[in-house]
């Protein structure tokens, strides 16, 4: 199990290169990105999005990248020779026809965009993307390290808070014989009403006690939570990536809860349900977390 929050950072050199490389991830329901890096590196976006994505699955994701260039170069300065010679020669005659003093020096040329064009070297994929790679894959080390130690945490929250669920679905169980006792007592009650201010209608009895029947059993949503329970236990201890499974697990738990809290007619078991809906609530916010 990983978490979605976490931190890694790597350096790699070679001889004309040295990249730095900062990741951190945080929740997010899908997976995103969010790049900081040189401009001149810009194109490789594409190939960090897909080397991130081969090993997480969910979350924000910030990457920063730097580096330092000992080698040719990200770019490369060419110069329009004969352009340069063209400007020198007209500099020359222009020097020569208006009787002017000093020499011509390089800084005359300079002035003149047009000589020089900063190209991409060809080979530049080639050169820099394969530490430019060791370098993420070294963070990406580093973050998944992170994330598996919080999942881990994670993860001992939850089994924790499972044995309390399973403990009070259990004390819920034993008080359901008393939850129809109460239903019972409220029917004969309502049946006196009737039989107080009207003549006998066994038809509106007969319905009474239907719905109060089934509004009195809460087996069936005791055995589907127990399930649930059963599950969600099973899929902690499958691992992987399952924020997304958990959590609809947990939705089909206070599903459960609240049939079994509008159900109930007794006191106990309505606080053992708003106990029960607590750590449910618990569970989700911790799961929000989970890859």
């Amino acid at each position: 199990m990983y978490s979605m929050t976490g931190y890694g950072k790597a350096v790699y050199k070679t001889k004309d290169l040295a990249v730095s490389v900062e990741i951190s991830s945080v929740n997010n329901r899908f997976l995103e990105y969010s790049f900081r890096l040189p401009k001149q590196i810009s194109f490789l976006e594409a190939k960090f999005k897909e080397l991130i994505s081969s090993q997480i699955s969910r979350g924000k994701i910030n990457l920063a990248v730097s580096y330092e260039d000992y080698g040719i170069g990200v770019d490369r300065l060419v110069v329009n020779r004969k352009l340069a010679d063209e400007m020198y020669r007209q500099l020359a005659e222009m020097k020569k026809k208006y009787k002017l003093t000093g020499s011509i020096e390089l800084t005359h040329l300079l002035g003149f965009h047009e000589v020089f064009k900063v190209e991409k070297s060809d080979d530049i994929e080639d050169r820099i993307w394969p530490p430019m790679k060791r370098a993420v894959e070294k963070a990406l080390k580093d973050l998944g390290a992170m994330r598996k130690r919080e999942g881990a945490n994670l993860k001992k929250d939850l089994v924790g808070r499972l044995k309390i669920l399973n403990r009070k679905i259990g004390l819920v169980e034993k008080l359901a014989d008393e939850n129809v006792t109460a239903y019972r007592q409220k029917l004969t009650k309502r049946i006196q009403d009737i039989l107080e201010n009207r003549a006998l209608n066994t038809t509106r009895l007969e319905e009474e006690v239907v719905y109060m029947a089934e509004r009195a059993d809460i087996t069936e949503e005791c055995v589907r939570f127990k399930s649930h329970l059963k599950q969600f236990d099973a899929d902690l201890k499958k691992g992987g990536s399952l924020g997304k499974r958990l959590n609809f697990i947990l939705q089909e738990m206070n599903r459960e809860t609240n049939t079994i809290g509008s159900k109930s007619a007794n006191t106990e078991i309505s606080h053992l349900v708003l106990g029960l809906k607590e750590e449910v609530e618990k569970m989700r916010e911790q799961v929000q977390n989970l890859e």
